[in-house]
């Protein structure tokens, strides 16, 4: 199969290894990690991907590299068929599936967290604080929120998208073979120096390998047919779906 793969590069090195071993042929296109503080912006920029891609080949599917992230897929379509995890964010990714992430966060959803990814494309460039600071309500995302939902609603949708960070305790999650730039170390002192203590977690790669290799069943991802629109329903088990 020929598949295009529009993927935040918070998987950029994971996500090579594997697309240089898929038996498919993989287009691939990495987009900033960073770009999720403006989730409207990237929401439009991930849309014109879309169309650009279709536009250029003739492509059997087109994947996503994201999950719901702070609602920025909500409203894609696709004129080809289109495959999106169905989690919240990349930490399910990471964890391998989201009964890990659940079994291991579900008495601290609002738990800080990275892993080499997370800490080599947001950390590095020390600009973990705009990341945070941008958790903040924008007034678009949450307006739309108000206009769809009531005040009271958009309210806990917000908190469950965006959980302020309150825990004494943050999460690094290793994965075998792709530990590099001396990640852990370099997140243990940036949270020592806030008083936060690291517990090690065990993630793998196994929800990204079946996003780029499949079979892509439906527990899993989401697949928009052309014509369908992606849209959020805000719970833990099928996240988003295709209307």
């Amino acid at each position: 199969m020929l598949l295009k793969f529009i993927c935040c590069d918070v998987f950029t090195r994971i996500a090579c290894h594997i697309i240089a071993r898929s038996p498919h042929i993989v287009d691939v296109e990495f987009v900033p990690m960073l770009a999720h503080i403006t989730p409207d912006k990237l929401k439009k920029d991930l849309q014109d991907m879309i169309n650009r891609s279709a536009e250029q080949k003739d492509y059997d599917v087109i994947i996503m590299g994201y999950g719901l992230c702070g609602n920025s897929i909500s409203g894609l379509t696709c004129p080809k068929p289109m495959i999106i995890p169905r989690v919240h964010d990349c930490c399910s990714v990471f964890m391998g599936s989201k009964e890990s992430f659940l079994k291991e966060f579900k008495d601290s959803l609002s738990m800080r967290w990275c892993s080499n990814g997370y800490y080599e494309r947001c950390y590095v460039n020390r600009q973990n604080d705009l990341y945070i600071n941008a958790q903040n309500k924008t007034t678009a995302e949450y307006l739309e929120l108000i206009e769809k939902y009531g005040e009271e609603n958009a309210d806990y949708i917000w908190e469950t998208l965006h959980p302020e960070v309150e825990t004494d305790e943050t999460a690094y999650i290793e994965i075998d073979g792709f530990e590099f730039s001396g990640s852990l170390a370099g997140f243990r002192d940036d949270m020592s120096s806030q008083g936060k203590a690291v517990k090690i977690l065990r993630g793998n790669i196994n929800y990204l390998e079946k996003l780029i290799n499949g079979p892509w069943d439906d527990e899993l991802f989401l697949r928009v047919e052309h014509g369908q629109t992606v849209t959020p329903v805000f719970d833990m088990d099928k996240v988003i779906i295709a209307i």
